[in-house]
């Protein structure tokens, strides 16, 4: 069997690059996802996109849809590849339809279900780099809810999160509108800030109103680092 779906990788951080040519998907095995002996773990298609290996398998339960090792959704029928939405915690999402009806999904659930397999109720999955939007099977993980929960607590009224690692796109923040600091880095992607308090990183919070973060200079001075300026790059200068 062979199909030809126009495809649009995705890369590490899970965001469009720019359109491709048409690639050959071809099928590596029959398989049929409603079939009870059926392994969500089966090789379905596997296809080469500059270097790179891209591995599609069905959704369980859904034998109309595809999804890839990055979290590239196809609608077989349609031989389209199917927009996400994104929600107001930043989670990929999206719509599938089987003959009980359409239902929303979040994209690393449907990645994890389909290469990794069941999610045990007392577990939850993690994001291991803590960026939301890579939904790659590499960075999924499942975790007891109690694991996944213990860094959250509560930090001058507002939640927060410790990490023991930072994403790999951080770097330290040294300087800021000629103040300099010791304990701060900056994911170069996303320009979310981390403190390093107590042998751990704490994730720091976006004052919504203003729109930039408050940081406490080598000097003890507090600052006020605006997250438009560190949208231009305007830090380490």
């Amino acid at each position: 069997m062979q199909t030809r779906i126009n495809v649009s990788p995705i890369d590490c951080d899970n965001s469009q690059l720019e359109s491709l040519e048409d690639l050959e998907i071809y099928s590596t095995e029959e398989y049929d996802p409603t079939a009870p002996e059926a392994s969500e773990n089966d090789s379905v298609y596997r296809i080469f996109s500059e270097g790179v290996e891209i591995i599609y398998k069905f959704v369980p339960n859904y034998p109309n849809y595809l999804i890839s090792n990055y979290g590239q959704l196809i609608n077989i029928k349609t031989e389209q590849q199917i927009g996400l939405g994104k929600n107001g915690r930043n989670y990929f999402k999206a719509s599938l339809l089987n003959e009980f009806g359409r239902k929303n999904y979040y994209v690393h659930q449907l990645v994890a279900l389909s290469f990794i397999g069941p999610c045990e109720k007392e577990f939850e999955i993690d994001h291991i780099n803590h960026i939301r939007t890579d939904n790659r099977v590499s960075n999924l993980r499942y975790v007891s809810k109690s694991n996944n929960q213990k860094n959250r607590t509560i930090y001058n009224g507002h939640p927060a999160e410790y990490f023991d690692q930072l994403p790999t796109s951080c770097i330290q923040l040294k300087s800021y509108n000629q103040h300099q600091f010791d304990r701060y880095y900056i994911d170069v992607l996303t320009k979310q800030l981390y403190s390093f308090d107590n042998n751990q990183f704490r994730k720091l919070v976006l004052r919504k109103l203003k729109s930039n973060y408050k940081l406490r200079s080598i000097l003890g001075k507090e600052v006020s680092v605006y997250l438009s300026k560190l949208l231009q790059n305007e830090y380490n200068k």
